[in-house]
This record gives structure tokens, sequence and C-alpha cells, in this order.
């Protein structure tokens, strides 16, 4: 069976770790914009103490720096509530 577009596969997969690979930069770029560079150092050393951990935690401050105007608007709501 011979393949009509040769290495079209490879360009794919290739396509895709790019993408993977800018998708994991702007994580840590918006982690450490969230929580300071200092912080996600001390974070990346706590990896000899709990390695699995890392990448979750990781993942949920970079959604919680994606989401962050969300998050403000659903804390000034949730203050304006308690204050009534």
């Amino acid at each position: 069976m011979t393949e009509k577009h040769p290495g079209r596969l490879r360009s794919l997969i290739a396509a895709l770790m790019y993408r993977a690979q800018a998708f994991t930069v702007v994580g840590y770029l918006g982690v450490a914009s969230f929580i300071g560079v200092e912080t996600l150092i001390v974070l990346l050393g706590f990896t000899t103490v709990l390695p699995i951990a890392i990448p979750f935690v990781l993942i949920a401050l970079g959604l919680v720096y994606l989401f962050r105007q969300r998050l403000r608007g659903l804390w000034a709501r949730l203050r304006s509530g308690e204050a009534e």
C-alpha cells in the first residue's frame, strides 16, 4: 500500500506537538504571571515531594488564570450578596 502524500502523517503529528508545546508554554506563563515567578519556582521545587500533583496544580492555576475575569465577577457578586 503506497501513500499518496508521503510524510503527511508525520507533518500532522509534528503540528500537533507544536500546538501542545505552545499551549504548555502559555499555561506556564499564565501561571507565572498569576502567582509570580518566585512562587512558581517554589511550586516546581516540590516535585521531589509530590511530583504527580504538580501538573494538576499547574493546570488548575492555568484555568484560574484563563477565567480570572469571570472569577472576579463571581467574587464581586458574592461579596455584594453578603453585604445586603
